[in-house]
């Protein structure tokens, strides 16, 4: 028998197999000329986006989204400042060769990806967010075997749009788990009175990433 599918943490989505109120999310770091950027997709909604983000910021940035699974370039593990915490994330990390997050192969996977001749109508990218959103396309191919998910337009964030919360502070704040890891007893438990999974997903998503822009907080209120 031919293999279909490779199943791997962050690519999982059998209902079954998934706790419906929290998103299932596939990340990638990428790093092109000492830049470097995340990108993630949610597994369960096609939400695909980007940012560029600092090598400081790296662990908080991850902590803010909680990936079940990060592609990482193979060489990034013994980085004397973020092997460390590429390490922390134990099984939930997948090396990748460095050859996935080219950025050059990366561009032209996301234009095949969407039928496009030019990235441009989704917006600006760096070469290192190229690299990183190539890197998730690219794995999908290989674990999915050429049965790609549906994926939304590639959505560019800015870090400095969201408070920057360390994963200390996140995790003695208990926001969406408290230190014991469990939901219950956490502030999200408290106030989470969604009726759809979707919502509840969407209430975590804007709990574990504050925002700063008092013009975007002033446009969810309406």
């Amino acid at each position: 028998r031919d293999v279909i599918r490779l199943v791997t943490p962050g690519t999982v989505t059998e209902e079954n197999l998934l706790d419906a109120r929290v998103a299932n999310v596939l990340a990638a770091l990428g790093r092109t000329r000492g830049e470097f950027a995340l990108a993630w997709v949610d597994m369960s909604t096609g939400d695909f986006a980007v940012e560029s983000v600092e090598p400081r910021d790296v662990a908080s940035s991850l902590a803010r989204l909680g990936p079940r699974e990060l592609l990482a370039p193979d060489g990034l593990y013994s980085d004397d400042f973020l092997g460390p915490v590429l390490k922390e994330l134990g099984p939930k990390l997948s090396l990748r060769p460095a050859a996935s997050f080219d950025s050059q192969s990366s561009e032209r996977l996301l234009k095949d990806s969407y039928g496009i001749a030019a990235l441009d109508g989704f917006g600006s990218f760096s070469r290192a967010e190229v690299s990183a959103a190539g890197a998730l396309i690219a794995y999908l191919d290989l674990t999915q075997k050429g049965k790609r998910p549906a994926l939304k337009p590639l959505v560019r964030e800015a870090a400095s749009s969201h408070m920057a919360i360390d994963g200390a502070t996140r995790r003695n704040l208990e926001l969406v788990e408290t230190l014991s890891g469990e939901r219950r007893g956490s502030l999200l438990s408290v106030i989470d009175m969604s009726v759809t999974s979707s919502g509840a997903r969407l209430l975590a998503a804007r709990l574990s990433a504050p925002l700063t822009d008092t013009a975007a907080i002033g446009r969810r209120q309406d």
